[in-house]
């Protein structure tokens, strides 16, 4: 873990806060952020759940914005900091729905650097 990724996650529940409401159970002590962790069972199903609700026509009131969040996480993998990438595209992307599951559409949402790394990860979908 790097700071940068425990910074990137504080910025990304600052932002979106209905994915901070469990972020401290993702600490492994005072300094050791589990940032791949909490992407990968945390975010990504958090997001995918969003989307489903969403596209079902039955939308959490109060809850996520999914599209806000994969515009955040597309603005991050521009900046350019390796272990963000990293973290984005094996804890995030990787772990989206595959074809056939439920929420895969949502790789149709992704634009920019998000679908570019996408390809790169899955490139099967």
């Amino acid at each position: 873990m790097t700071r940068a990724e425990e910074w990137f996650a504080l910025d990304l529940v600052e932002n979106f806060p209905p994915l901070g409401e469990n972020i401290d159970f993702y600490y492994d002590g005072p300094e050791a952020f589990l940032a791949h962790v909490f992407f990968g069972i945390e975010v990504t199903r958090e997001v995918v759940a969003a989307y489903v609700a969403d596209i079902s026509g039955q939308p959490i009131e109060g809850g996520l914005d999914w599209r806000g969040v994969l515009s955040f996480l597309d603005r991050c993998l521009r900046a350019g900091d390796r272990a963000v990438g990293t973290v984005i595209g094996t804890s995030f992307l990787f772990q989206l729905p595959t074809p056939g599951q439920a929420g895969h559409g949502i790789v149709d949402e992704l634009d920019g650097e998000l679908a570019r790394l996408f390809e790169v990860v899955r490139p099967n979908g």
